[in-house]
């Protein structure tokens, strides 16, 4: 099930919806954002203004995501709730058929009847914590456990089309400053085996080929990832061990 959820802010407050009117509702008693479940092709932003209109009266110009919150409640079906917190909107607030609404201030929000697990994000977004992914495991009311991880924006992805026989060139001059290990893992990196194509023009000083003449040729195209500060060192290695006047490297 996708869903999304939203806490607009203003003030040093954030609106919280008091759930107290629903019927055989999971959330009764429990203060939480605003939003609900995607409707058929709507995009999880388009559901969350959708949401916040119905809900509250705003209009939301703009929303923020913050993370992908996985609910697991007990052996139902798990719910992947896309996480919004929105400061710039407009218009009056309405009464909402679901609950109470009221702005709280951030430091008092602690001091709500919370899911347990809704205090993990809160505080996430509170600190304005890089985007997250954060799955809860709850049985009943009851939070068990969790995992909380943070989307990787720390590397450079490679693409590179190579002669087949000048892979492991590569990853040995990599390999000398173990530019593609990965944790525990030692030269990590994928090959896929691909067809290159082409002509070899005027002034050229081909590795493999006829000038004026069109070529094709197997090549490796390999993929890996460094540390961003590290990929002008793995271009300029990877142009090292290159057998092409003019090697195609991609990065991303």
């Amino acid at each position: 099930m996708l869903t999304t959820v939203c806490y607009l802010e203003r003030d040093n407050k954030r609106l919280m919806l008091h759930r107290t009117k629903k019927k055989n509702d999971i959330n009764k008693g429990k203060w939480i954002g605003v939003g609900g479940k995607l409707e058929k092709n709507e995009s999880p932003l388009e559901c969350i203004k959708r949401e916040i209109k119905e809900e509250t009266g705003y209009i939301a110009n703009t929303c923020d995501l913050k993370g992908l919150v996985v609910f697991n409640y007990n052996d139902n079906e798990s719910e992947f709730m896309y996480l919004y917190t929105c400061e710039d909107f407009s218009g009056e607030m309405i009464e909402c058929n679901e609950g109470d609404l009221k702005w709280i201030r951030k430091e008092d929000i602690k001091d709500l009847n919370l899911w347990e697990g809704d205090r993990i994000f809160i505080d996430l977004i509170h600190n304005n914590a890089e985007f997250f992914y954060l799955t809860l495991n709850y049985k009943d009311d009851v939070l068990v456990d969790h995992q909380l991880e943070f989307e990787e924006d720390e590397f450079a992805r490679f693409e590179v089309f190579v002669p087949e026989d000048y892979v492991q060139a590569i990853v040995d001059e990599l390999g000398k400053y173990k530019l593609i290990d990965q944790g525990y893992y030692g030269s990590a990196y994928s090959t896929v085996s691909v067809l290159g194509h082409w002509t070899s023009l005027d002034g050229a000083n081909p590795f493999d080929g006829e000038l004026g003449k069109e070529t094709v040729a197997k090549e490796s195209l390999m993929k890996f990832r460094v540390k961003k500060e590290f990929k002008e060192l793995a271009y300029y290695l990877v142009k090292r061990a290159h057998p092409y006047e003019t090697a195609v490297i991609n990065i991303f």
